[in-house]
């Protein structure tokens, strides 16, 4: 009885030993990598979740599809193919998303900006465009949680010091603006769903820059505009110089006709311009 309590002893310490003794002996490098792999393959699995779910409101999205291959296997679409050849698109694009980390730097702020930068990639943006507003919304603020959580199981021990890093910043030469930035084509979508117009209050001051520096565009409201303005001017200008005269002169020429019309005796009588009325102030003081 004791040789077997002895034996099953080492078989345990044999079996456990191992864990921690790994966890000691990795690198942390090394466990950063496999947290940013983790992350990246939750992060893939919580947007195909509500995306499918939204899809299939009867079916559901199995949990355990936390990895590439398992989602790659899965077969749960019936007859709608075209979303199923979106998902594998998309399920072997975001896979690619693991490379961003583990090169070059490795440090806290690299890892926190390259998941960030899976929530604005425009594969991502493209996937969850079938939802509602609100639901990305929600969506995205999830993923940034579980991107704060990975963050906070960072190990920041090898990370270099700040001085350091605004050191190595400073060292390195100044990017070449002439170079064309390679861009990888979005995820197709078999069948694409017109999306609706949503009008941003918060429009970025990019987007707004480079909308004024296109070049303006007039439509068919424009021209017509300027036809119009430039017709009401010319009217106003032949009512002024033509027709204003000939009416005065058809005024004119009734008022003398008129005039000649009258009797004699009740025509008044026409003063030269230049004369003064007749001063009769003697007759009236005349007492007779």
């Amino acid at each position: 009885m004791r040789q077997f309590r002895f034996l099953f002893c080492f078989v345990f310490l044999l079996v456990a030993a191992p864990g921690p003794l790994h966890a000691q002996v990795e690198a942390p490098a090394a466990a950063n990598k496999r947290l940013f792999d983790r992350t990246v393959d939750e992060l893939n699995f919580r947007t195909m979740e509500t995306v499918y779910d939204k899809s299939f409101t009867r079916n559901k999205f199995p949990v355990t599809l936390r990895s590439h291959q398992a989602r790659k296997q899965f077969d749960g679409f019936g007859a709608n193919t075209s979303l199923k050849k979106l998902f594998l698109n998309y399920n072997d694009v975001s896979e690619r998303f693991k490379s961003r980390f583990g090169k070059g730097r490795t440090d806290l702020a690299e890892f926190e900006k390259q998941l960030n930068k899976l929530l604005i990639d425009k594969n991502f943006e493209f996937f969850i465009r079938v939802l509602p507003r609100d639901e990305r919304v929600a969506l995205i603020r999830s993923l940034q949680r579980a991107g704060k959580q990975a963050s906070a199981q960072f190990n920041a021990s090898e990370d270099p010091s700040p001085e350091d890093v605004a050191v190595d910043e400073a060292a390195v030469p100044p990017a070449d603006v002439d170079a064309v930035p390679t861009t990888s084509a979005p995820v197709e979508d078999p069948a694409p769903q017109p999306e609706r117009t949503e009008t941003n209050s918060l429009a970025s001051p990019t987007s707004a820059g480079r909308a004024l520096d296109g070049a303006v565009q007039h439509d068919w409201v424009d021209y017509l505009t300027l036809l119009l303005a430039a017709t009401s001017t010319l009217l106003l200008a032949y009512v002024i110089t033509t027709v204003l005269p000939d009416l005065r002169a058809r005024l004119d020429g009734l008022a003398e006709e008129l005039e000649q019309q009258q009797p004699e005796a009740s025509r008044p009588r026409k003063r030269p311009a230049n004369s003064l009325p007749e001063d009769r102030y003697g007759d009236e003081d005349d007492p007779e």
